[in-house]
């Protein structure tokens, strides 16, 4: 089962969240921003496994991390985290459906 990882990274702790390839939540936590409380959580994922977060402020260590464990990290540009989360949140309001086409790469 192909599952994807989101990352919402702060300073002290980070929101993880896991999907599978359906959109259903697999897991949504929120955990210090420890090797020794994430590798738990993220150690468990198969190699290759993309995991996307916001390219902020002291992600290195992150990265580090993730290709580590084998994962496929991807750096996410603020403004575009922004208007995921803005369209989303439409969608669920019954605001405008569909958030239309991704960005182009």
């Amino acid at each position: 089962m192909s599952v994807y990882v989101g990352m919402d990274v702060h300073r002290k702790r980070s929101q993880v969240a896991i999907v599978d390839a359906a959109g259903a939540q697999q897991r949504n936590r929120n955990l210090a921003n420890d090797p020794a409380k994430l590798i738990p959580i993220l150690g468990a994922l198969p190699p290759g496994t993309p995991v996307a977060f916001e390219a902020a402020c002291g992600w290195g260590w992150l990265v580090e991390l993730l290709e580590e464990l084998e994962l496929e990290p991807h750096l996410v540009h603020p403004s575009r985290c922004k208007q995921v989360a803005s369209a989303r949140l439409q969608e669920r309001q019954g605001g405008c459906g569909h958030p239309g086409p991704a960005a182009p790469r």
